[in-house]
């Protein structure tokens, strides 16, 4: 089976190492989770933000979505997972 990743760079470059937060019921990871980015949809402009506002509050969704990103988790490599911007924290 073939996975495609976004090619878009995203506003943290691939390779960045982020930390899951703001988790949800049901989701595979919970808070604290580690991983790495290794592709990314966006950033969106204004305009297309814009457009998803609705279909974002139909899924619960309030923040404002920049890009999303594909990220291995640390304990599961080699399986990029969709995750939008505002639920992961950037490690320094």
């Amino acid at each position: 089976m073939e996975i495609y990743v976004g090619k878009d760079e995203g506003e943290w470059p691939k390779g960045t190492r982020v930390r899951k937060v703001r988790s949800e019921p049901g989701d595979t990871h919970q808070d604290g989770a580690l991983g790495a980015i290794v592709g990314a949809w966006g950033p969106l402009p204004a305009t297309k933000r814009a457009e998803l506002i609705p279909e974002l509050a139909k899924q619960g969704i309030t923040e404002d979505v920049v890009c999303i990103y594909w990220v291995e988790w640390d304990d599961i490599p080699g399986v990029p997972v969709t995750i939008t911007d505002y639920r992961l924290e950037r490690l320094e």
